[in-house]
């Protein structure tokens, strides 16, 4: 919001912005989640935090193969 404001728009919250995205282009999905930024903003945060507290590696190595 602060770079709009920088480039010349006129103020305005985030709400109003989606409001008037959502006039221009009716037919894109605009998700309410990236509104609701106090809430949202906190899990993400705890999300990251949980996953550098409990690293979990994408693939497990698999054990070795017993030749029979």
């Amino acid at each position: 919001m602060t770079d709009l404001s920088e480039a010349g728009f006129p103020r305005m919250t985030r709400t109003q912005l989606a409001g008037l995205l959502e006039k221009k282009y009716p037919d894109f999905e605009w998700d309410k989640v990236y509104l609701l930024r106090g809430k949202y903003a906190h899990q993400k945060q705890l999300e990251r935090t949980v996953k550098t507290l409990f690293p979990v590696p994408l693939s497990l190595p698999l054990p070795p193969q017993h030749q029979i």
